[in-house]
């Protein structure tokens, strides 16, 4: 396949793309892998201090690629060493027959978790520093052969302008402590195992004026019992975990978790010394949500690293009121489904959305997942941080 200057201006337009829009990169590698015939194209970000991918995008790719299986890999195997003295921006292709791995002289990268099946492999380091790795790879299977010689010279005059972009691009993929509290408009909080705020953005701060479900005292975060000692423990059993460098650790502790906190009744609340809840709220008990994971903090190669919890909260009562007009019109919700979303909104569980509104569990659950997938949402926390606020104007 001969791939023409309209492919090639067609590419070029699509890396530059993905300055503005990091879902471009899909689009991108959809168009390369009509160029060049390859079975599948990827582009993935690694942030090397905190051991996460923290970017991936791609066509074709495999959608069960285990990642708790390709993190350890990129530390662990031996094959990196060799791949990591190649000096950046520049595509190293590699097939796993055994006549063409000695005529080249050199080791096959090629993780099974990564190749998903395909047999040819090029791949191409575009950023390599301390903090961060951004890679290209196309993939061919072992019927189409390794990548010909056209297909692997369009590479190469593409490889100056995804090296630019990825640059460009790079601050995205790379996170922070600061940034994990602070990029997020909902309320977030990091966590130490010992119950330690070590950060804290301002709709938290605020979120502490509103609520007593949730104090800081002295720095430590203060949750009801028994979802404080639920939290710490939670955090320091993925600590040990991380430590031990065992199989999977990292995916274990990102899964996000949710703890539903609901309100004392109020003679208990005053006991605490709590303020009592305002009698403009509307009716039931008040509810938190939190929903958090579990990262390393600083540096992840550290022989004893720490580990942080990214907590995020949703406060119904403190929340904006969602927008149902433009929630059923931007997402094409059905009454029912818009219903269900509002009911959520409000902090009810499914079992008590079913009994409000008078219908099985099940619908609920059923409905929900329309919902779920109307909204490009995959969980609870998404859809809840993510809905259409009223406007002032409407408000």
């Amino acid at each position: 396949m001969e791939p023409d200057e309209s492919q090639y201006d067609g590419l070029l337009h699509a890396i530059y793309e993905a300055i503005d829009h990091s879902g471009a990169w899909k689009d991108f590698c959809e168009k390369l892998l009509k160029a060049t015939g390859a079975a599948s194209a990827h582009i993935c970000a690694f942030n090397r201090q905190m051991k996460l991918f923290s970017y991936g995008s791609g066509f074709n790719i495999s959608q069960f690629e285990p990642l708790e299986l390709i993190q350890p890999l990129y530390y662990d195997d031996a094959r990196l060493e060799w791949l990591r003295m190649f000096p950046s921006a520049r595509w190293l292709h590699f097939s796993d027959t055994a006549t063409t791995r000695q005529a080249a002289g050199q080791p096959v990268f090629e993780p099974p978790t990564l190749a998903a099946g395909h047999r040819q492999v090029s791949v191409c380091k575009l950023i390599d520093s301390e903090a961060l790795t951004i890679m290209a790879a196309c993939r061919r299977d072992a019927v189409q052969g390794p990548l010909p010689a056209s297909a692997r010279a369009l590479l190469e005059r593409l490889t100056v302008h995804l090296t630019r972009v990825a640059r460009l691009c790079a601050q995205r993929y790379v996170l922070n402590a600061s940034e994990l509290a602070h990029r997020a408009t909902p309320p977030a909080m990091l966590v130490n195992a010992n119950g330690e705020v070590l950060h804290s953005n301002e709709p938290a701060l605020r979120l502490l004026r509103a609520t007593s479900l949730v104090r800081m005292r002295s720095r430590q975060l203060a949750l009801a019992a028994p979802h404080q000692a639920r939290l710490q423990e939670d955090i320091a059993i993925s600590e040990a975990r991380l430590r031990a460098r065992g199989s999977g650790a990292l995916t274990a502790a990102a899964r996000f978790r949710a703890m539903r906190i609901v309100a004392d009744e109020a003679d208990e609340r005053e006991e605490r010394g709590a303020p009592p809840l305002a009698p403009t709220v509307a009716s039931g008990p008040e509810v938190l949500y939190v929903f958090y994971n579990v990262q390393t903090a600083g540096d992840a190669s550290a022989a004893e690293p720490d580990a942080i919890a990214a907590l995020t909260f949703y406060h119904p009562r403190s929340a904006p009121p969602v927008d149902e007009q433009v929630l059923a019109a931007a997402f094409d919700l059905t009454p029912a489904e818009c219903r269900i979303a509002h009911l959520l909104v409000e902090g009810l569980t499914q079992k008590e959305i079913a009994a409000r509104v008078g219908v099985q569990h099940d619908t609920v659950r059923k409905q929900l997942q329309s919902v779920f997938q109307k909204t490009a949402t995959r969980r609870q926390p998404d859809l809840l941080l993510h809905l259409p606020a009223r406007s002032a104007e409407r408000g």
